[in-house]
């Protein structure tokens, strides 16, 4: 596909997005077909995009029939508008493939199989209707922040030039910033470990505190409207699944694959997670056999390895001492004793206490002061 078709097919895409902005906020199709770049996209394109009816269509020709006709009002306001677009819109650029460079240990994979052969197909049709992310690196040089799969994919069909959009003077980490958020806005189907990664860059980056306010609300802005990108992603995300997250990065590779692999839950992996690395490997070992760590079981060995380390620091848990935990669940579930008493029974004891956890707390409160011999 030729360079000026990738570039017309991306500006295409994004006249279908105003034209589609435009008509949730309420604006008439006059408004929106006058509004609209002719030189990238048709009237009947725009027809098309947004699924116009035949009682739409008279209104539509009636447009064109006044199009010529502007009055002092709206020549203002076409002024305007058309300013502030021009302040919104990114400027793509035509890079070679030679001078990209793929963002060094970032903690995304490449697609691979289906979903790169889809991606392959539909860059075939379409070209790259999504630029490239990049910062210049160097002398004709520049790392790629988002895209390194539309990269890989356009490099296997043979096409030498990408559209691309530069971010100029990003420091290192607001280069960070900027590729994990971008990532985890646009990317589908990340792994635990993917964001787990995601996360702890993130997080280590943010404590030095060296990042613009003005990064941060950049980020915001190229990615709004994109179907999975209303909100970062991490703000829908409470504290605690974040450090939950966070937590999984201390755990062994073999323990990450298997976190992957949905062979552990991410619950039982945190947990693991604060065991000592000698006692991880036998877990992992375990796990090569198909013997399951469930969340509770998870719990009782962290619980079990505290307690050897308080009593000897030096003393790990061994791979058979694990294993016994694992096959000893059934002594650790606890046996539930059931005493009835009928409320007519009890209730001139307990005042004014009248639920069940009520009652349970204040027979509790009592027999701690019960001096039993």
């Amino acid at each position: 596909m030729e360079t000026n078709q990738l570039l017309i097919n991306y500006y295409k895409k994004e006249e279908v997005k105003k034209a589609k902005q435009r008509r949730q906020e309420g604006c008439t199709l006059k408004e929106i077909i006058r509004l609209a770049n002719k030189e990238y996209i048709s009237i009947e394109e725009i027809k098309q995009a947004l699924g116009i009816d035949e009682d739409e269509i008279e209104e539509h020709q009636e447009v064109e029939q006044e199009e010529h006709k502007v009055d002092e009002y709206d020549e203002i306001v076409e002024d305007n508008i058309e300013n502030n677009e021009q302040e919104n819109n990114v400027k793509v650029v035509m890079i070679a493939e030679e001078k990209l460079e793929d963002y060094p240990n970032q903690p995304f994979k490449l697609y691979s199989d289906d979903k790169k052969r889809e991606m392959i197909e539909s860059i075939k049709i379409n070209g790259i209707m999504q630029p490239l992310i990049v910062r210049p690196i160097g002398e004709n040089k520049y790392q790629i922040l988002a895209g390194h799969n539309r990269r890989n994919c356009a490099k296997e069909i043979g096409l030498t030039e990408l559209p691309c959009i530069i971010k100029e003077n990003l420091t290192d980490d607001e280069a960070k910033i900027y590729l994990i958020d971008t990532n985890l806005c646009t990317r589908d189907n990340i792994s635990p470990m993917e964001r787990a990664r995601a996360y702890r860059i993130k997080y280590d980056t943010y404590k030095k505190r060296n990042i613009k306010t003005s990064v941060l609300e950049e980020v915001r802005k190229d990615n709004y409207g994109m179907a999975r990108s209303m909100m970062i992603k991490e703000e829908k995300s409470s504290n605690g699944t974040i450090q939950r997250y966070l937590r999984l990065t201390y755990l062994i590779p073999e323990l990450q694959e298997a976190i992957d692999n949905d062979k552990i839950k991410i619950n039982t992996g945190e947990k693991l997670s604060f065991l000592p690395k000698q006692e991880q490997h036998c877990i992992a070992e375990l796990l090569e056999e198909n013997i399951k760590i469930s969340d509770n079981t998870a719990k009782r060995i962290r619980q079990k390895s505290e307690q050897c380390r308080t009593e000897d620091i030096y003393h790990y848990l061994n791979k058979e001492e694990i294993k016994d935990i694992v096959s000893k669940k059934d002594e650790f579930i606890q046996e539930a004793i059931k005493v009835t008493f009928y409320r007519n029974e009890i209730e001139k004891y307990f005042e004014n206490r009248r639920t069940e956890s009520q009652i349970k707390q204040y027979i509790f409160d009592k027999l701690e002061k019960i001096e039993i011999s």
